[in-house]
């Protein structure tokens, strides 16, 4: 099949396979292996698949690079013409890898694509679409996105000691110690347990005004670990394919560490749903104002002069993975 492939050579993993996996899928797709420097190299690239009538795209590359493709292809295809996408996982944050990535890395996840497409599974997911209200701004696709208290704690995780010496699972426990640590000191507690003030206005309605503590949206069905700190209702709201899932946790959330150590095991009971300091629902579209920057799919961006943007269902793209 017409295969491309976009790698991210900055990766953690693709430095360490660039014998094994890079010069293996430059030499079997010569001109349609790509390392796209730049955003502007990246449009051009995807503008040359689509020349091409490319309708099959590998990504080897972490979740930021992921968005960064899946945005481009939305611009350029369009919504209703859009490619697969195969991922490899190889960044320094997986959670769409390991949602509909392959299992397997680097050139046996490449080899199975190339050699045996047909025994590939086919599944079609949606995404989150990202509007900023102020003008100028292009919107983007990814599935993850935080603010408020999340956005602290992945500037945390992307501190250059964090990123430069520890690998991915450790610095993700590193980071959660960090995190702990300030809100444990009372040089930091009220800070980051104040929260940023936080509108919310879902589907037309606004659900919450007021200071929040921590801000989570998703359009993935699994993160890490069995972690799901989401709910709605269903007995199980991972089955529901539609809707963009949220968590807020309000600021000075009370029996935070209680709900801490439930939700990262995947369990809201109903005491949790019910509580006034815990609002998670699923959603077609929400408008947020906040001061707070905002994080995509580990990358950072500024909600712009007004502090506004909206999430709503983006577009469906269909992943193959092993």
């Amino acid at each position: 099949m017409p295969l491309a492939l976009i790698n991210n050579p900055r990766s953690r993993k693709n430095r360490r396979c660039l014998d094994r996996f890079t010069k293996r899928a430059r030499h079997c797709l010569a001109d349609r292996f790509f390392e796209p420097r730049t955003q502007a190299e990246l449009r051009s690239v995807i503008e040359k698949l689509h020349r091409q009538s490319i309708r099959t795209i590998a990504i080897s590359g972490g979740d930021g690079t992921i968005s960064d493709v899946m945005t481009a292809l939305y611009h350029v295809y369009g919504e209703d013409d859009l490619p697969e996408l195969a991922i490899f996982p190889s960044g320094n944050s997986n959670l769409i890898a390991r949602d509909v990535g392959f299992k397997s890395r680097g050139r046996r996840a490449f080899e199975r694509l190339l050699h045996d497409p047909q025994s590939l599974t086919k599944e079609k997911r949606g995404t989150l679409r990202i509007n900023w209200t102020d003008q100028g701004a292009q919107l983007r696709i990814g599935m993850f996105h935080g603010t408020t208290g999340f956005t602290r704690a992945i500037e945390i995780a992307h501190s250059p000691h964090l990123l430069r010496f520890a690998p991915h699972n450790l610095a993700v426990a590193a980071t959660l110690i960090a995190t702990l640590w300030k809100l444990l000191h009372r040089k930091y507690r009220n800070m980051w347990l104040d929260g940023d003030r936080l509108r919310l206005e879902c589907d037309g309605a606004v659900r919450s005004d007021g200071p929040s503590f921590l801000f989570i949206s998703t359009a993935l069905d699994r993160l890490t670990m069995g972690m799901w700190p989401f709910w709605d209702g269903d007995a199980d709201p991972r089955r529901n394919p539609t809707g963009l899932r949220f968590l807020n946790v309000s600021g000075h959330p009370q029996h935070l560490w209680r709900a801490v150590r439930l939700l990262v095991r995947g369990r809201s009971p109903n005491w949790l749903r019910q509580h006034p300091s815990y609002h998670s629902d699923r959603v077609d579209s929400l408008t947020m104002t906040c001061p707070s920057d905002f994080i995509l799919d580990g990358e950072k961006f500024s909600s712009g002069p007004s502090r506004q943007v909206t999430l709503s269902n983006g577009p469906q793209f269909q992943f193959l993975h092993d």
